[in-house]
């Protein structure tokens, strides 16, 4: 008869080969273009208990987005245009303690949802539409709330693209806001 050790090491040894077979075929199913892996994800894996890993993929971010705004002082003088920090510098502490993380990734995917539905809402009129979308709302919403220096009513924001880690091109204007009551 068999002792306690001698089946814990049998389920152990079983377990052990379950676990290694599903870590190698993970790693051989990354590569998406191959027979193999196309095999084993469409025939064998039914339960999809295989993952695919694209951290970066399909569509990898290759610009960054800027979120700028300036107010209305008089009918024909507008004040400077001021940056919204959307992304923030990390520190030494950011992994264990960093309360402002959730907003400024609502903020920034909330801007390439707006500027992906840019193209929907062009028309005759311009993107009049546009403007009661919610991605749109929403960062006027987030604009609103910064700090007025002028005493205006009015604000205006313009959403800018720049390519490359070193700034090689010059940003370019994605959408210009019409001036809003804040």
């Amino acid at each position: 008869m068999a002792s306690p050790t001698d089946i814990s090491t049998i389920y152990e040894s079983i377990i052990a080969t379950i676990l290694g077979i599903w870590l190698l075929l993970t790693i051989l199913c990354q590569f998406r273009n191959t027979k193999f892996s196309g095999y084993i994800r469409h025939k064998v894996d039914v339960f999809g208990l295989i993952p695919l890993w694209t951290f970066f993929a399909p569509n990898p971010g290759k610009s960054d987005y800027h979120l700028l705004y300036r107010d209305k002082i008089d009918e024909d003088i507008h004040g400077d245009w001021e940056e919204m920090d959307i992304t923030e510098e990390r520190s030494l502490w950011s992994w264990c303690w960093n309360p402002d993380k959730r907003d400024k990734k609502i903020l920034a995917d909330v801007i390439q949802s707006l500027v992906a539905s840019i193209p929907h809402y062009k028309g005759d009129k311009g993107y009049d539409l546009l403007m009661f979308s919610m991605p749109y709302l929403i960062v006027l919403h987030a604009v609103s709330h910064c700090k007025c220096n002028s005493g205006s009513v009015q604000r205006q924001f313009m959403l800018a693209e720049t390519s490359g880690y070193l700034k090689e091109t010059s940003p370019s204007v994605i959408l210009l806001s019409v001036f809003h009551q804040i």
